[in-house]
C-alpha cells in the first residue's frame, strides 16, 4: 500500500472528492451519519443527524465535548459490551475467547471496518499497539541486540513520550 503524498496528480485522481458531501454513511453501530449540503422535505439535516449521533454517548445536557485523543466520550454501549467481555469471554470462555471469542482476528476485523473511513481496501488496515508501545517494543529490541550499549540517542524536539520512553529502556 503506497502512500498518495507528492505524486504531483490531481487531488481527485488520487481519491480525494471535491465539492459538498451529499450523502450519509453509517458508523459502526450501523447510526446514520449525514452530511449533507442543503435539507429538504424528506432529507435529514445534519443538525438532526448529529442529534442521533450525540445519543450514542454518555454526556451531560449542555456539553459540547469535542477531545477525542486520549479520552473520548463514552459511548453508551460500551459499559455493557465490556461487562458482557470480563464475565463471559474472560470469565468463563477463557483462553477459548482467542478464538471462540474472535480476540485472534480482532485486529483485522476492526481494521476492515476502519479502511473504508480511511479510502483503504479491506485488509489493508490492520489495528495494533499505540504508537507508544511499538516505540518502546523498537528501542528495548534495538538495547537487546546490541549488549554492553549504554547510551540512546534521542531528539530533544521529538514528541515527549519518546523521551520518556527511551529514558525508562536505559534504566
Amino acid at each position: 500500500m503506497g502512500s498518495k503524498q507528492g505524486t504531483g496528480a490531481p487531488l481527485a485522481s488520487r481519491g480525494w472528492r471535491s465539492g459538498p458531501i451529499r450523502s450519509c454513511s453509517r458508523t459502526l453501530d450501523g447510526t446514520q451519519l449525514c452530511l449533507i449540503s442543503g435539507a429538504g422535505p424528506n432529507r435529514p439535516t445534519a443538525t438532526t443527524c448529529l442529534a442521533r449521533v450525540r445519543d450514542l454517548f454518555d454526556l451531560d445536557d449542555g456539553v459540547v465535548y469535542l477531545d477525542g485523543n486520549s479520552l473520548g466520550a463514552l459511548p453508551r454501549s460500551v459499559p455493557g459490551r465490556v461487562a458482557e467481555v470480563i464475565s463471559q469471554q474472560w470469565g468463563r470462555m477463557r483462553i477459548r475467547s482467542w478464538t471462540e471469542g474472535g480476540w485472534w482476528d480482532a485486529p483485522e476485523r476492526v481494521g476492515d471496518r476502519i479502511a473504508p473511513l480511511i479510502g483503504a481496501a479491506p485488509g489493508h488496515v490492520v489495528v495494533g499497539d499505540s504508537t507508544s508501545v511499538n516505540v518502546f517494543r523498537a528501542v528495548v529490541s534495538a538495547l537487546r541486540m546490541t549488549p554492553g550499549r549504554t547510551e540512546i540517542l534521542c531528539d530533544a524536539t521529538t514528541f515527549p513520550t519518546d523521551g520518556y520512553i527511551c529514558a525508562s529502556a536505559a534504566d
